[in-house]
């Protein structure tokens, strides 16, 4: 195997080989550029990645903070009073609460699902039940991505579907005074 030599000058400096012929007609220029553009697209698609998956993990705990809200409302058997000073109801009462409490724009609250059990097992949809009950109150909600990343296939979406459910058992309270 033939050992590298290294080649010095007079004054023991390591000799450097002469530039290329490409290099000193400057035919790389625009190398940089190029290779900029390629790296800027790549960089624009994790931060816009980001940025939305960001977006969607505080909006899937902003949606089940409001759906948790709202079933402790519901289990209070407490319930709003409209403009005219007439009950709404328990189940829009609850549906309010949570509306109330959303801070993300968009969502949407029309698949709203408050169910009850009783104490002997029985499920009661569309029901807040009485004093004792268990009530749960679920939202399936979709949420579009800030960014328009679908453009890259299925590796992104455009848009996802959360399911929020929380469960209580209910307060005692007077069956008479609910709605």
């Amino acid at each position: 195997m033939e050992k590298f030599k290294l080649r010095l000058n007079q004054a023991g400096s390591i000799l450097t080989r002469r530039k290329s012929g490409a290099t000193r007609l400057r035919l790389t220029r625009g190398q940089a550029m190029v290779e900029f553009a390629m790296t800027l697209g790549l960089f624009f698609l994790v931060l816009f990645a980001v940025i939305d998956y960001g977006w969607l993990l505080f909006a899937q705990m902003n949606i089940q903070q409001a759906v948790q809200d709202g079933g402790r409302y519901a289990s209070t058997g407490d319930f709003k009073t409209g403009s005219s000073g007439k009950s709404i109801g328990r189940i829009l009462s609850i549906e309010e609460t949570i509306q109330n409490e959303i801070s993300i724009p968009g969502v949407d609250t029309t698949k709203l699902q408050v169910s009850s059990m009783n104490s002997k097992g029985v499920v009661t949809s569309g029901s807040a039940g009485g004093p004792g009950d268990v009530v749960t109150v679920t939202l399936v909600t979709p949420m579009s991505l800030l960014a328009p990343l679908n453009f890259f296939g299925s590796f992104f979406p455009s848009s996802y579907a959360f399911t929020s459910s929380a469960t209580f058992k209910n307060e005692p309270f007077d069956p008479a005074n609910t709605n």
